[in-house]
C-alpha cells in the first residue's frame, strides 16, 4: 500500500470516527432525556460508521436489555462487546442480567461467574453473588436453569 493511500484511509478513518463519536453523544443526551429509541438509533448509527466501536455496543446493549426489554438483541451487543474486548467485565454482567430476563438461566450463571472472575467492583461482585443465590434457589424450586 502506498505512503498515499495509506495516509487517506487514516483520515477517512479518523473522519468517520469524529462522526460517530459525534452519534454516540447524541446517544447519550437521549438516553439522558429517556428517549430510548432514539438514543438506541443513535448508538446504532455510530456503530454503522465505526464497527469495532464496543461502547456503543453496550450503551445499546443496556437500554435494550433495561428499558426495552429487548433481550436477545441486548445479548446479541454484548456478545460482540466481548469479541471486542473480551476483558471488559461489565459486558459479562449486563449480559447475564439479559440472559437472566430471557429465562436463559444456564448462560446467566455462566457469565455471572465468569463476572466473578474478572470483576474489581465490590458492590457489582456482591450483587453478581446475590443473582447466583437467586438462580440457584430458582433451580432447586424446580424453576428454569
Amino acid at each position: 500500500m502506498s505512503a498515499l493511500r495509506h495516509a487517506l484511509n487514516w483520515a477517512v478513518s479518523r473522519s468517520l470516527r469524529r462522526v460517530a463519536d459525534a452519534q454516540r453523544h447524541m446517544g447519550n443526551a437521549y438516553s439522558n432525556r429517556q428517549e430510548h429509541r432514539a438514543a438506541v438509533a443513535n448508538y446504532t448509527r455510530a456503530i454503522v460508521l465505526d464497527p469495532a466501536y464496543a461502547y456503543c455496543y453496550f450503551s445499546r446493549g443496556v437500554l435494550r436489555w433495561r428499558e426495552l426489554g429487548e433481550y436477545e438483541e441486548a445479548i446479541s451487543d454484548f456478545s460482540m462487546v466481548l469479541e471486542l474486548e473480551p476483558d471488559w467485565a461489565d459486558a459479562l454482567f449486563n449480559r447475564a442480567l439479559a440472559y437472566k430476563m430471557s429465562k436463559r438461566n444456564e448462560n446467566a450463571v455462566a457469565d455471572f461467574e465468569q463476572y466473578l472472575e474478572k470483576g474489581t467492583d465490590e458492590f457489582w461482585l456482591e450483587a453478581t453473588r446475590r443473582q447466583l443465590d437467586e438462580l440457584a434457589d430458582l433451580a432447586a424450586a424446580g424453576g428454569e436453569s
